[in-house]
């Protein structure tokens, strides 16, 4: 796994041991993929909703996404995303989403989120109502799932694209209204 552009480049980083199924890193391939789609938008703040091994929010950063945050619970990932974020300013939040409060945070150009496959479609409909306060007036929502999973629709968002790359499916929302 590696940096794929921006400031590092090409810089390896950590993933999850062999067997590890918990911790499950979006590909190189996905997360070009992903920043090639994002271009439509600002620039800005970026969060990263359940980090895994920060390879997101890393490359956020070296793309000059600026504040990067990254919010994960799971001790394992957290060690994985600690050594994976050294010399950036990616600040690193250990917490549950469920509880996690804007209080004090920025609101971001991109709420990424990548929540474990078999819950995703439970912890969309608890927490997608009140994700839309967190973006900017341009920020949009990405949700990555399986490639099989539809997300029920909710009144705060409107779908406006959704990809697949490989095993992987990218849901690219803004606010309803906009």
């Amino acid at each position: 796994m590696r940096v794929v552009a921006g400031s590092l480049r090409g810089r390896a980083l950590q993933g999850p041991g062999a067997g590890n199924t918990r911790i499950r890193p979006t590909s190189d391939r996905a997360r070009e993929a992903l920043f090639s789609i994002l271009q439509k938008w600002p620039s800005g703040g970026f969060l990263d909703l359940f980090g895994g091994t920060g390879a997101l929010a890393v490359e956020a950063w070296s793309r000059s996404y600026e504040p990067v945050f990254c919010v994960e619970q799971n001790p394992d990932a957290l060690g994985l995303i600690e050594r994976n974020v050294q010399g950036t300013r990616i600040q690193v939040l250990r917490k549950d989403i469920r509880k996690l409060s804007m209080e004090g945070l920025p609101p971001f150009a991109v709420v990424f989120a990548d929540p474990p496959y078999e819950e995703s479609v439970s912890l969309w409909q608890e927490l997608a109502p009140r994700l839309t306060s967190w973006l900017t007036a341009e920020g949009v929502l990405v949700w990555e799932s399986d490639q099989r999973t539809e997300l029920p629709e909710c009144p705060a968002w409107t779908l406006i694209d959704t990809r697949k790359y490989g095993t992987v499916r990218f849901h690219i929302f803004e606010p309803a209204g906009r």
